[in-house]
């Protein structure tokens, strides 16, 4: 189903209200990040456990894959079950993160854990997806344009600061330095302090309050698919986006084997330092945000996008020119980088036509389950030839998303200060 917005007059109460209650919803999300953005950590857990590289990796590409989903969400889900959709959605995610508790807190084979904790990166994949697309939707039908961006500065301004803050307890955590838990009780802590944050946050979503709209057939979905693809290939800059932002994530994909290679460039094991990678991961991303928020208003979309290429790229090659704990300040440059998603769909909607900007992203959204290899290649780069080689890789794909990006024309015009 479509929704039709009329666009009415919104109570400034009311707005404060949905706007406050978003922002709070993105602080106990990015809070919770240790465990819901899935790869470090969850990578580092299945090494303890004794998975090889590949199977590590797993966990990321299954999270991958499983934005798909939204595509077919977008085009059936009727605007009038959109806040019962994200609500649904926080609830599963909560449900999932108390299976990862059962498998860690009771007795269990190490097989079933790493099987566990794979098939919840897709759980997560499918859920946060639908949940990040249609929280969107319900803020925007509470809140008028002004409203919406204070609430998207307040929430993607400090929300990776509540990141560090979550990532420097599960540094804590992890490195066995609270009292009293210990492995692999140490890892399910985490997925219990995130259970009680998604309930709220389900709560959270319930109370805001949205204008009506009303809604309209959806026509079959190929026809939907025949007419979007057909206007998406007809532009050679989309087209160039697309497989531009590929090979970005292609190397982004990179980032849990980065993790696992800190047992030979720190002498710690991957467990003992996933906080500490997640918190130079996110406070790196929180000064990154305000920057490139700047360029691309001062100098458009497209500048800003480029630069987090360049981020990535530097992060992957960092490990050949670093060592100690030097090296990792190649996940400050990550974390950096991962804006890449934010910058990619701003560019994309400023070389949009308004009535086919929707279809466009539709579209972009895609790239994610079909990079859905790139982890599980790095981790098989790394079981076959060693760490470099998946480095080697990731590096090729930045450059040759940069190669391409340098085809396209730099647009003129300017897009709002958007963060994530």
């Amino acid at each position: 189903m479509r929704d039709r917005s009329t666009s009415p007059a919104i109570d400034p109460a009311v707005e404060r209200r949905n706007g406050l209650l978003f922002v709070f919803a993105q602080l106990l999300t990015y809070f919770s990040a240790p465990v819901l953005y899935v790869g470090v950590v969850q990578a580092a857990f299945c090494d303890k456990l004794g998975a090889s590289a590949t199977v590590s990796n797993l966990p990321v590409s299954t999270y991958l894959f499983g934005a798909v989903v939204p595509l077919f969400c977008a085009w059936l889900v009727p605007a009038r079950l959109e806040q019962r959709l994200v609500q649904i959605g926080y609830t599963v995610v909560a449900f999932s993160l108390l299976l990862v508790c059962a498998v860690v807190f009771l007795p269990a084979p190490n097989w079933l854990r790493i099987t566990v904790v794979i098939g919840q990166g897709l759980i997560l994949g499918v859920v946060n997806s639908i949940i990040s697309l249609f929280l969107l939707k319900c803020l925007a039908r509470g809140t008028t344009e002004a409203g919406r961006a204070r609430a998207l500065k307040f929430a993607f301004g400090f929300g990776p600061v509540a990141a560090v803050v979550g990532s420097l307890f599960a540094q804590m955590l992890l490195a066995g330095k609270v009292a009293g838990i210990v492995y692999p009780h140490t890892f399910g802590v985490l997925y219990l302090v995130a259970l009680p944050c998604m309930g709220l946050c389900a709560l959270l979503v319930r109370r805001f309050r949205l204008a009506d709209v009303s809604d309209e057939p959806a026509p079959s979905f190929l026809a939907f698919m025949r007419v979007s693809l057909g206007a998406f290939v007809a532009d050679r800059r989309l087209v160039i986006a697309w497989i531009a932002y590929l090979l970005w994530y292609c190397a982004i994909g990179g980032i849990t084997n980065l993790s696992l290679y800190t047992r030979e460039a720190v002498g710690r094991t991957p467990l003992e330092m996933a906080g500490l990678i997640m918190a130079m991961r996110f406070g790196f991303k929180s000064l990154a945000g305000f920057g490139l928020g700047s360029m691309a208003a001062r100098m458009g979309a497209r500048s800003a996008l480029v630069a987090t290429v360049v981020f990535v790229g530097l992060g992957m090659a960092w490990p050949f020119v670093s060592s100690g704990h030097g090296y990792l300040l190649a996940f400050g440059l990550m974390g950096a980088g991962e804006l890449g998603t934010v910058y990619f769909i701003n560019y994309v909607i400023s070389i949009s036509n308004a009535s086919h900007a929707t279809r466009n992203l539709a579209l972009l959204s895609l790239v994610s389950p079909v990079s859905s290899f790139a982890p599980a290649l790095h981790g098989s780069l790394t079981d076959a030839f060693g760490f470099r080689a998946s480095f080697a890789f990731g590096t090729l794909a930045a450059l040759l998303s940069l190669g391409l990006l340098a085809l396209t024309r730099k647009q003129g015009a300017r897009v709002l200060d958007t963060r994530g």
